[in-house]
């Protein structure tokens, strides 16, 4: 009878990578730290209380292109990579994130918008024969929010926002999995591949204080979302008893977490303006990615414990009129690593990060803005243990971890 080695679908399950804040090119520009921006109906997704300080409607669209490029060196390769190299990279594999917001003001006191813009996502791709093709060969994590909210003025100085999150997350794993006969040992591999999708709905809340007209702080609080996925799986390879291809559906359930965010935004003058930004994840809901499988005679269920923990995400950003047709942007992200070393795999080959941004924006006339952004990601190097015993490798070392974003968005003033 066909064992399988260690069947674990790999570990990125509608996380990691971890969030995304490509949100805006100009909040790229800044480092993503984008709570108080002006004239900008992106602030649904940074601040929304902060549409009460938008007169009329606007609208803004855009979007970054995405690549992450890391290497990985292996150590003591066993009996299944025999003979392979022992210096490997990612391949090529960008991703693109687009979104698109409206807000207007709807009455003396309150305003109201649509925002559309990725929450969660992760995609990173890996040679068919690599030697860490049992952790993953392809992630690839697509998560959305579509965010109507009203806004409302308390008074002159306090204002606060209400939202839905509609959170959907599509998801698309591959990854090889060894096959052990008792008798006959190895008999080869079986390529598992993952792919469904699940909606549900969460919400958030933020409230806003002035405390004069060029200072600013505000508190956003975005709920969790419990997604529960029915997906196809496959499971298929050539095997010295012959070809296998075996298709079942599968069945997991992934708390998205919680999060607070935390802004301080200063005026200094009307053309430069500076914000520090903080944002705690409760990544501690993704405990375990368990799966059970229908009429699959390999296996019925994979139990795979996380055990991440809630992290943190601290930056600053400036903004500064150049003059009446052109800004410049920068920012700094520390961005802390919610994975513990023991569960450490390639789905999301990061430690803590670093992050730089440039941007700027072109006025061409009194209505409408064009942003540009660039950002370089640098990752901590990790290191990251064998998953099946050393079958494979005894441990393996992460680094030069680099990805680049470039981000153009557009902001127009309808009315």
């Amino acid at each position: 009878m066909l064992t399988l080695l260690a069947l674990s679908i790999p570990a990125a399950a509608f996380a990691e990578g971890f969030g995304v804040y490509e949100w805006s090119a100009a909040g790229t520009a800044m480092g993503d730290n984008y709570m108080f921006g002006e004239n900008d109906p992106a602030v649904l997704a940074y601040n929304p209380a902060q549409i009460t300080k938008l007169n009329g409607s606007y609208l803004s669209l855009g979007t970054s292109w995405v690549n992450a490029a890391t290497s990985v060196t292996f150590k003591n390769m066993g009996f299944l990579n025999a003979g392979r190299s022992d210096e490997w990279d990612n391949s090529y594999s960008p991703a693109i994130i687009p979104y698109m917001y409206y807000a207007q003001k709807a009455g003396k006191n309150s305003w109201w918008g649509v925002a559309f813009f990725a929450r969660y996502g992760n995609q990173i791709e890996y040679d068919d024969l690599w030697p860490g093709r049992y952790d993953t060969v392809f992630t690839g994590v697509k998560g959305v929010t579509l965010q109507p909210t009203y806004a409302f003025k308390i008074n002159d100085k306090l204002s606060a926002a209400v939202g839905l999150d509609i959170n959907y997350v599509q998801l698309r794993m591959k990854k090889d999995a060894p096959i052990m006969h008792g008798q006959y040992g190895y008999l080869g591999d079986l390529r598992s591949d993952i792919d469904g999708d699940s909606t549900n709905i969460g919400w958030v809340a933020s409230l806003m204080y002035d405390f004069t007209p060029k200072t600013s702080a505000a508190i956003v609080y975005r709920a969790r979302v419990k997604h529960t996925m029915d997906a196809d799986s496959s499971f298929e390879g050539i095997l010295k008893t012959g070809y296998q291809n075996v298709s079942t559906m599968a069945h997991g359930t992934v708390t998205l977490p919680d999060s607070l965010s935390l802004g301080l935004g200063h005026k200094f003058n009307d053309r430069t303006r500076m914000e520090i930004n903080a944002t705690w994840t409760n990544w501690s809901t993704y405990n375990a990615l368990n799966l059970t499988f229908d009429d699959n005679p390999i296996t019925k269920e994979s139990n795979n414990p996380k055990d991440w923990s809630a992290a943190w995400r601290i930056g600053i950003g400036i903004e500064h009129k150049l003059s009446q047709k052109w800004s410049i942007l920068g920012g700094y992200v520390y961005d802390e690593s919610p994975v513990p070393d023991q569960y450490m795999d390639f789905t999301v080959p990061t430690g803590d990060r670093h992050r730089g941004s440039i941007g700027f924006k072109y006025r061409p006339n009194e209505t409408s803005e064009l942003a540009f952004a660039y950002t370089a990601i640098w990752a901590g190097n990790r290191d990251v243990q064998s998953h099946i015993g050393g079958a494979d490798y005894a441990s393996a070392y992460i680094h030069d971890g680099l990805t680049q974003v470039l981000s153009i968005g557009y902001t127009v003033k309808l009315k």
